[in-house]
């Protein structure tokens, strides 16, 4: 068989199968918990392979080949920045999500903050969380692309749309499962396929055929096509720093069976993601070292696997698949929950049956992923080099607007007031889309600007509110006793 046809084969036996899966998983779905964060009965392990699934996403490939065919062996902070974040959220935001009990962080932030702050980060975040599916979508599809030698408009529909059909049927659940395959495929493909490569005689002589500064695996320059994104590896670790505390990380660990479980899952998380840390740069930097020219350097680490034989380029690109779909389920589903929980229900001031809770979420499931799919066709067109990590730099951009709500949660302290949180929100949100909508993005850094906004706002409003609180707080102890004394219904 031609290594087009164990290709394809390998693309359509994986896709039929999670549709399988979906359909499999599709019992467990009673309410809107079962599908938002499986029922709460994640174990560690589970935990542990699902945040692997996140830190080795679909942009992974495409990025980190991207890094090391133009800059060599630096390329490994890609990986290591969301490591170094995950083992801080480890021993914070993984307990304190699931400790809290809410499904989604901005849940917890009305306990603090208030209604409308809840439904305004909601908003924010939901859109946040949108360029999640949109830049995995993306950057899975310009591998595939690379390697099958379609174009980057098919894959992503082909990419997109396999995997809304099974999320639509399993939720959380069908994600669980997924990651468990992702796994094995990317221990045996990922890891084994690139050091069998990588380490024969060909491989080899590739390397040495590099710049000797290739190698130099310290912090060093700018990484080609992320200057404006995260130009230098603290930048990566900034942006991973934002995301572990963002919605899609607090999903998982709101779905740990307990705060001690998703400690200890993401930390499994953390030890089995150091291998990619350690051998996937060496894709990109093989590419360059034989010699071939690419216009896009996202599409390196497709060419890798075409230089694989066929079967193992098959398992590799069924890798890639599901590392792709892994974590745009998460995003989708961590979406979702907000737009349904804090916005729809909360906003309304209802409450849905389970049976109708589920018809709800799937509904927008539907459209957001929708939504996301032709958003990636979009972005690629507005910028075919950089075009996932555009996505990337705007998920952490609203993920920076939200920190200083979340660091003041987890204190349990009211020094920033709901004033100041709303504001930072509304603020670094207003910025964002607007640098997106004017191309403005391309000039200035919209992860750290929003960052920026929403720390001053704290600083400025918290002192104003900090003043004035006397006489806030006194109408507050007006109403106090009269509530108090009324009836307990």
């Amino acid at each position: 068989m031609s290594q087009s046809v164990w290709l394809w084969t390998f693309l359509v036996v994986y896709t039929v199968g999670m549709i399988g899966l979906g359909f499999w998983t599709k019992r467990w779905i009673d309410d809107d918990e079962d599908f938002m964060v499986a029922g709460r009965g994640l174990s560690w392990p589970l935990q542990g392979m699902g945040m692997t699934a996140i830190i080795i996403a679909g942009t992974t490939g495409a990025t980190v080949g991207a890094i090391g065919y133009a800059s060599g062996y630096v390329a490994h902070w890609w990986i290591t920045g969301w490591i170094l974040a995950v083992v801080i959220g480890a021993f914070t935001i993984a307990p304190f999500a699931r400790r809290t009990g809410g499904v989604t962080m901005t849940e917890w932030f009305e306990a603090n903050f208030g209604k409308w702050v809840r439904i305004v980060a909601g908003l924010a975040l939901a859109l946040g969380l949108l360029f999640s599916p949109l830049a995995n979508i993306l950057g899975g599809s310009l591998i595939l692309s690379g390697l099958m030698g379609i174009t980057p408009e098919s894959a992503i529909l082909i990419l997109g749309f396999s995997g809304l059909v099974y999320l639509y049927l399993g939720g959380m659940w069908a994600t669980v499962f997924s990651d468990l395959v992702q796994f094995v495929l990317f221990a045996l493909a990922f890891i084994g396929g690139t050091l069998w490569l990588v380490l024969g005689s060909d491989g080899t002589r590739a390397l040495s055929e590099l710049p000797s500064g290739f190698f130099n695996p310290l912090p060093h320059g700018d990484f080609a096509g992320l200057s404006w994104t995260a130009g230098s590896a603290f930048g990566l670790f900034f942006l991973m720093f934002c995301l572990a505390f963002g919605g899609t990380y607090w999903h998982r660990g709101a779905a740990a069976r307990s705060p001690a479980e998703a400690r200890k899952g993401w930390l499994l998380g953390v030890a089995l993601a150091v291998p990619f840390a350690v051998v996937m740069p060496l894709a990109g930097m093989y590419i360059r070292g034989q010699g071939i020219t690419l216009d896009d350097p996202q599409q390196a680490f497709g060419v890798f696997i075409a230089e694989l034989p066929p079967v193992a380029a098959g398992a590799m690109l069924a890798g890639i698949l599901a590392a792709t779909m892994s974590t745009v389920e998460v995003g989708v589903v961590a979406g979702v929950s907000v737009l349904f929980r804090d916005v729809i229900e909360r906003g309304r001031g209802i409450k849905f049956s389970p049976a109708a809770s589920v018809r709800w979420i799937r509904m927008i499931t539907v459209v957001y992923g929708v939504i996301a799919i032709f958003g990636g066709i979009f972005l690629h067109g507005v910028s075919p080099g950089v075009g996932a990590l555009i996505g990337i730099a705007f998920l952490s951009a609203f993920s920076a607007a939200l920190l200083p709500s979340v660091f003041a949660t987890m204190l349990g302290r009211r020094f920033c007031s709901r004033e100041a949180s709303l504001l930072s929100i509304v603020a670094a949100t207003v910025y964002t889309v607007y640098s997106l909508a004017s191309g403005t993005y391309v000039e200035v850094h919209p992860m750290f600007v929003s960052a920026i906004i929403a720390t001053v706002v704290y600083v400025v409003v918290a002192a104003i509110v900090r003043m004035t609180g006397p006489w806030w707080g006194a109408e507050e102890r007006v109403r106090q006793p009269a509530a108090s004394r009324q009836p307990a219904s």
